[in-house]
């Protein structure tokens, strides 16, 4: 089954591009908004993850995986048809 969602989560990012005191170094979250479909682990995903993946042939190959350690994750949204056509 190809269960659409967004997943918002943490990224891990740089915090400075030059020598910056302590003090000053960025404290907020970078939230990020990934859509695509669920592959839960008992299908492939992998364990600790929220694994989406972007397209999946009938072969049962797929593309743009992308796997977010669940610690990242802030939200998890289920889309049904009224979410992904507006």
């Amino acid at each position: 089954m190809n269960t659409p969602v967004i997943v918002i989560w943490a990224d891990a990012h740089t915090n400075t591009d030059t020598w910056t005191p302590i003090a000053d170094l960025d404290q907020e979250e970078y939230l990020v908004e990934t859509c695509g479909f669920l592959l839960p682990t008992c299908d492939g995903g992998k364990p600790e993850h929220i694994t989406v993946y972007q397209s999946r042939t009938p072969d049962d190959e797929v593309d743009g995986v992308l796997n977010i350690p669940v610690g990242m994750v802030r939200q998890l949204k289920i889309c049904g048809p009224q979410t992904l056509v507006k």
